[in-house]
C-alpha cells in the first residue's frame, strides 16, 4: 500500500511546486501607455536591465538621452548624455562632459510626445519610437509592471 502512495505523492509535490513558481515567479515589462488614446506597448525586460529614452530637447533642439535602468519594480534615472552645453545647462550640469551620472528613483514617467521627431525608446538594441503608440501631443506614461510568470503564460498561449 505504501509504495502505491509515493508516485502520487511525488505528483502532487511537483503540482506544488510547479503551481508555486507560476504564481511566486514574476515577469518585467517596460508599459508604454497612450493615455489620450488607450494604446499600450509592452516590453519585456530583465529584472535590472538598462534602456534609454531619446529625444530632442524643446528648447534647444539637441539630442538627448536618458539612461535608466530598472530595478526592484521602480525606474532608475543612471545619467544624463548630451553634447549640448545649453542642455546640460538647463539640467543644471556644471562641468561640459558628454555623460552626467544622476541617480534618481522614479515610479513612473509621464511626458508629451512633442512636435519634434525622434522620440522613443531603446530597449537592447530595438529602438521604439513615440509614433508607434500615438501622435503629437499625446500623453505617454512609461512604467514597470510585473505579472505572474502563469498569467503570463495564460494570456500568451
Amino acid at each position: 500500500m505504501k509504495n502505491k502512495s509515493w508516485p502520487l505523492l511525488t505528483l502532487i509535490i511537483v503540482l506544488l511546486v510547479l503551481g508555486g513558481v507560476f504564481l511566486f515567479k514574476k515577469i518585467n515589462f517596460l508599459q508604454l501607455e497612450n493615455l489620450d488614446r488607450n494604446k499600450v506597448l509592452h516590453i519585456r525586460v530583465a529584472p535590472s536591465e538598462p534602456f534609454s529614452m531619446f529625444y530632442i530637447h524643446s528648447i534647444y533642439l539637441e539630442p538627448v538621452i536618458e539612461e535608466f535602468r530598472i530595478e526592484k519594480g521602480a525606474i532608475l534615472l543612471e545619467g544624463v548624455r548630451t553634447k549640448s552645453s545649453g542642455v546640460m545647462e538647463y539640467y543644471g550640469f556644471e562641468d561640459t562632459k558628454e555623460f552626467h551620472p544622476v541617480t534618481q528613483r522614479l515610479g513612473a514617467i509621464y511626458f508629451r510626445w512633442g512636435t519634434g521627431e525622434g522620440q522613443g525608446l531603446i530597449v537592447r538594441e530595438r529602438k521604439i519610437y513615440l509614433s508607434e503608440i500615438g501622435e503629437r501631443g499625446d500623453r505617454i506614461r512609461l512604467r514597470i509592471i510585473s505579472v505572474p510568470l502563469g498569467y503570463y503564460l495564460l494570456k500568451h498561449f
